[in-house]
């Protein structure tokens, strides 16, 4: 049965065991930020909380992704795991987009099935990655922020109240923008889709995941200029020993 969206907010980010949490300032932002929304209060001194009960966790996974869920009941819920794919070309298909009220949509919140669906959709048809659609245009993606470059070399990602800002997108943005690319918010509709250069998805599980075909259709012209952008930008990034905060 699937959970009300106000029962939990979460998050997922980068651990490392010996650099500790990726980017975990700005996920603490958005963490508070999605609880307020779905009205689910957190405790005070809640982010010390968390790098205490991660340092607590057992587990195999050295380096992998965390997943921080808190309940409206007042329940802490930490798991491990490892990544299964990253920073690599991929297939996706698309799935319609659940539509959520205006203060639960673009939350990380409880109801998340959708996205486990969508993800095993994707898995059983041999594809990697699902893509949410609303009205003939992309909002989302099960595990990231889809962007594009299109033939005038402006990069592209949602501006639909539905998609999760993602983290790992704005953390790179200023690379892009610093590089020359213009970059807008706008509605990744069916013709954009088709007729673009590039198309990445960006997660904290995915890093910079190149989609080459939707549906059965390849995308793109085969070049891989947006995608070697963002991969070292994340590279660069996670080189950074400020965007890390040591778990002990």
């Amino acid at each position: 049965m699937q959970r009300p969206p106000r029962s939990a907010v979460f998050t997922t980010l980068q651990h490392s065991k010996e650099r500790g949490l990726f980017l975990f300032k700005e996920h603490s932002i958005r963490f508070q930020e999605h609880a307020d929304k779905l009205k689910i209060e957190l405790p005070s001194g809640w982010k010390e909380n968390v790098l205490s009960q991660v340092a607590l966790m057992e587990s195999e996974v050295h380096d992998g992704l965390v997943r921080i869920e808190y309940t409206s009941e007042g329940k802490w819920s930490l798991s491990k795991r490892r990544h299964t794919m990253r920073n690599e070309a991929c297939d996706a298909i698309t799935v319609s987009a659940k539509i959520w009220p205006k203060r639960i949509a673009g939350t990380k919140h409880a109801a998340w099935d959708a996205y486990h669906e969508a993800k095993q959709q994707a898995e059983q048809s041999g594809a990697d990655v699902a893509l949410f659609v609303h009205d003939y245009a992309i909002v989302d993606g099960d595990r990231g922020s889809p962007i594009l470059l299109d033939e005038d070399g402006t990069i592209w990602y949602s501006s639909s109240s539905q998609s999760v800002d993602g983290i790992t997108l704005h953390s790179i943005l200023p690379e892009l923008k610093a590089a020359g690319f213009p970059v807008q918010k706008g509605i990744l509709n069916e013709r954009m889709v088709a007729r673009c250069i590039e198309c990445v998805v960006l997660g904290s599980g995915l890093g910079a995941s190149t989609i080459e075909s939707i549906d059965g259709e390849e995308i793109g012209d085969g070049t891989t200029r947006l995608t070697d952008l963002c991969r070292d930008a994340l590279s660069r990034l996670e080189g950074d020993a400020l965007a890390w905060t040591e778990v002990k």
